[in-house]
């Protein structure tokens, strides 16, 4: 970038007649003129025109670069505002500026304002050029100092042209797909990524669409192996792994190979490539063994690992993966669990031996002898994962170039085409009631999850343990379109408002407590709704989940995949007793809003294409 002329400059704290900014705008663009009662709320380096009706849009003019620091914003012009048409509007203060180009043809310049409105905290987050159009401005707390003027981590930002192609794989599972499909859809609706491509099962398609991204069939389909007689919980897990995880490795070598290929014939170099790669889906597994790489390529395009659970490592500092333990590492837990892992390697082993089976049919010049959650933490070039400290163990992020915690991903607006359950409105007007109001009453929302649909181990529990509860409604979600209620209409309380399946953002906000089996996406929509649970899981990395969940103190650990009605009712009855639970969720809630997840990861985007 070329600074501009010094005259272009202003950096002074201002307050500026209605009238005079008015002219001012007026004839900086030719725009008809802003009303009377408006005024121009200046504090240093933060520039914001704020409306009677806080309407508000914005457009960069000029910009100048002081030496030894990043691009600091000067100017606005101001343009007409208009309000962004969603019915019904999800939070307050939601709105679209007009821009209209470049106004004064200067270099385009990443920009995160802080606007004082009236009403609300606003702010802009954009990266504006003469091909943006659109600024979205969305309610959120502070946003920081005049650092955050420039690219995060003072990275070159990346006008339009230069943008790169996308690609992003998951793995054929609703906890998989839906976070990176919610990425993908910002950074093209949002952020100006046009060309954006996206590997996944075919019943994601109409997902992946709307994000504006190309879909791509992944062709992988799977079938949870139901658990046989007499087999543990380990064994069972362990088939599920091959099953799922194992089977998937060579299709989805040869799906990303040949959509690599034919996305560098579309877009030929110097175009650069980034690869969104969802930790689980399997694709990048053979290259780092390697496998013969794309037609075109002489090394992979840059790789953000996307990581959907927990951390998970072989690393004696934390408890082995999947066993629910207590993390206390005293030295003499931190021996015991160095010897379970040592030990974990012959459990594992004939997973990894399925693993090595499939690479080596895909001409693999590396043998396969690791842990294959360790191998799917350090794949690509940084992992990222979608929480904060307060919720992972310490020093999870030892090495903070390759692994980086962003906050949990935003609340996702609902679909205005959603259709409810014809309980809906009763769930509403209670919400609407005065928590004194003594006909309101304590909503429990609880669901079994989208996979492991075994109702008897914790829903029916919770519906059980609040039959005969006149002052709570327990909502339930059964995970699967045209699932139908496992309670016959007789044995179901008159308490009970049950649904197949419903987004958990639209029943989250209305919730008082919320019961799951700790599967990490619904964890994570708990965090981000800020409301406090129960959970009751062991199976995978729910155990290890519902410990993180108990030691940041915003949910109750039952410590069994199918709690009995008295340890349900128990859990439940503690977290909405004590106001220390939703307190705490509140907390960690904000901590992730203030991550800004959306913002770090195109800010890695940055950093990796910028050291190409």
């Amino acid at each position: 970038m070329v600074p501009v002329p010094a005259w272009q400059s202003c950096h002074a704290r201002l307050y500026v007649p209605s009238v005079v900014a008015s002219f001012v705008v007026a004839m900086l663009r030719d725009i008809p003129l802003i009303p009377e009662q408006s005024s121009i709320h200046v504090t240093t380096q933060f520039v914001a025109f704020v409306s009677a009706t806080d309407r508000v849009g914005c457009k960069i003019a000029t910009a100048s670069y002081p030496e030894g620091l990043s691009w600091r914003l000067s100017l606005v012009a101001f343009v007409r505002s208009l309000l962004l048409e969603v019915d019904p509007l999800p939070v307050q203060d939601v709105y679209l500026g007009i821009c209209r180009g470049n106004p004064m043809g200067i270099n385009p310049l990443w920009c995160r304002l802080r606007v004082q409105s009236t009403s609300s905290h606003l702010a802009i987050h954009s990266l504006l050029s003469t091909q943006t159009r659109y600024i979205l401005l969305d309610q959120t707390t502070n946003m920081g100092d005049a650092r955050d003027l420039t690219s995060p981590n003072g990275h070159p930002p990346l006008t339009s042209p230069e943008k790169p192609v996308l690609l992003f794989m998951t793995l054929n599972a609703s906890g998989h797909t839906a976070g990176a499909a919610q990425i993908a859809k910002h950074l093209h609706f949002n952020r100006g990524y046009k060309d954006i491509y996206f590997i996944a099962g075919p019943r994601f398609q109409p997902l992946i669409e709307s994000t504006g991204a190309k879909y791509i069939k992944n062709p992988f389909e799977y079938d949870v192996p139901k658990v046989q007689e007499g087999s543990t919980e380990g064994e069972a897990f362990f088939e599920g792994m091959k099953a799922v995880f194992g089977e998937s490795i060579v299709p989805s070598y040869h799906v990303l190979r040949k959509t690599l290929e034919d996305i560098r014939v579309a877009h030929p170099e110097p175009r650069k490539i980034l690869f969104v790669h969802e930790a689980l889906s399997q694709g990048l597994l053979p290259y780092q063994y390697g496998c013969p790489l794309p037609k075109g390529y002489t090394s992979l395009p840059k790789t953000i690992n996307w990581h959907t659970s927990i951390y998970t490592s072989s690393d004696p500092d934390f408890p082995p993966f999947g066993l629910g333990l207590k993390y206390d590492p005293t030295p003499e837990n931190k021996a015991v669990w160095k010897t379970m892992h040592a030990g974990g390697k012959t459990m594992w082993k004939p997973l990894i031996e399925h693993y090595d089976q499939k690479l080596q049919e895909l001409g693999s010049t590396k043998r396969f002898t690791d842990l294959p959650l360790d191998v799917a933490m350090t794949g690509g070039d940084v992992t990222v994962m979608a929480t904060t400290a307060s919720l992972e163990y310490p020093n999870v992020t030892k090495d903070p170039k390759k692994f980086r915690l962003v906050g949990g991903l935003p609340v996702r607006a609902l679909d205005k085409n959603l259709v409810y359950p014809p309980w809906w409105e009763e769930l509403t007007l209670n919400s609407a009631l005065s928590d004194s109001d003594p006909a309101k009453k304590k909503v429990v929302f609880v669901t079994q999850g989208t996979i492991h649909r075994a109702y008897h181990e914790l829903m029916i529990p919770v519906i059980q343990a609040m039959a005969d509860r006149e002052d709570v409604l327990v909502v339930a979600t059964l995970g699967e379109k045209g699932e139908p209620n496992p309670l016959p209409e007789e044995e179901t309380p008159r308490n009970v408002r049950m649904v197949d399946y419903f987004p958990y953002e639209a029943i989250l906000p209305h919730a008082d407590v919320f019961v799951s089996n700790a599967g990490y996406g619904g964890f994570m929509h708990g965090i981000m709704n800020g409301v406090p649970m129960v959970l009751a899981g062991l199976i995978a990395d729910k155990g290890d989940v519902c410990q993180r969940a108990a030691r940041a103190g915003v949910a109750v650990n039952l410590g069994v995949s199918n709690p009995s009605v008295e340890q349900v009712k128990e859990g439940i009855d503690t977290v909405l007793g004590d106001e220390k639970y939703r307190q705490r969720v509140k907390e960690i809630e904000e901590e992730n809003v203030k991550a800004d997840s959306l913002g770090q990861i195109e800010s890695i985007i940055e950093e990796l294409l910028s050291h190409e």
